[in-house]
């Protein structure tokens, strides 16, 4: 099952974000763990930027996608 919203199934409560260099539609009211969950991303081992700025794990459940937001996700590596 698809979680973006096609082009002809897009009504005014979906939204527009882009997520490493790619444009997804979303329903509105997500949080950040749910945009993660369906991007099949394991929040465990990521770290997140929002439109330029870190955004800490404390934060993500507060947080909603918003129409227009930039993320990155980065997978965080254990090194020596």
């Amino acid at each position: 099952m698809s979680h973006k919203i096609s082009a002809s199934n897009r009504s005014e409560t979906s939204i527009k974000v882009m997520l490493n260099d790619e444009q997804i539609f979303l329903s509105s009211g997500l949080n950040v763990p749910g945009l993660l969950q369906l991007q099949n991303i394991a929040a465990s081992s990521v770290a997140l930027v929002r439109n330029g700025q870190v955004l800490p794990k404390s934060r993500w459940k507060e947080t909603l996608c918003r129409d227009g937001d930039q993320f990155e996700v980065f997978a965080l590596v254990a090194g020596g």
